[in-house]
């Protein structure tokens, strides 16, 4: 990861969801935007939107580091509880 990038206590796709990024779209763009979302299988365009200006903010790398130290953090309680070690 490089210096430039800021390091967050919540991670940049997760935490607290209080600011609003907008802008006005035609409506050919909206129904276009509307379409990929379902079409990807994201729950909301806002979660898509998010999505794209996180990666292009930060960058492709830096989703992809988040999204493994989640599965990685998951992946070890998960092993954890199932071996009793929880009880």
């Amino acid at each position: 990861m490089t210096d430039d990038i800021p390091m967050f206590a919540r991670s940049v796709l997760g935490g607290k969801k209080t600011a609003k990024l907008e802008a006005r779209v035609s409506d050919d763009l909206k129904e276009t935007v509307r379409r990929r979302w379902v079409d990807l299988g994201f729950e909301s365009e806002s979660q898509y939107l998010e999505y794209l200006a996180t990666v292009d903010c930060y960058g492709v790398e830096h989703v992809r580091m988040v999204h493994e130290r989640r599965l990685s953090m998951v992946r070890t309680l998960s092993a954890t509880s199932q071996t009793g070690a929880l009880a």
